[in-house]
């Protein structure tokens, strides 16, 4: 695994898929990792479950606090970011909060 600082994720390959910069490094247990970006209303839920969980995060908005007065607060959209070394825990809890339960639906 590779670290890109400029997408600020983990690589598998040799280059980012991203921004398709070869210049990675290894990972470092503090550096920024990114984790998802979600939608107005679902920021505030995994805002939420990451506090539960003692989990540090850094939400950055993709609007902007001007444009998102434009077109309002609804359409904004935040990325979310954790440490490296959280970034496992992060991923399972957020395929907890958004999987969808298909045992529960009823088939006929």
């Amino acid at each position: 695994m590779m670290y890109c600082e400029r997408c600020q994720q983990i690589v598998e390959e040799a280059s980012c898929p991203t921004c398709g910069s070869t210049r990675l490094r290894e990972p470092k247990e503090k550096d920024p990792c990114f984790l998802t970006e979600q939608d107005f209303i679902h920021t505030g839920i995994l805002e939420d479950i990451l506090g539960q969980n003692n989990i540090p995060y850094l939400r950055k908005n993709v609007l902007g606090a001007g444009m998102a007065i434009k077109v309002g607060p609804m359409l904004e959209r935040g990325r979310f970011y954790v440490p490296c070394e959280l970034l496992p825990k992060a991923r399972e809890l957020l395929d907890e909060l958004f999987a969808t339960d298909e045992e529960s639906i009823p088939m006929e």
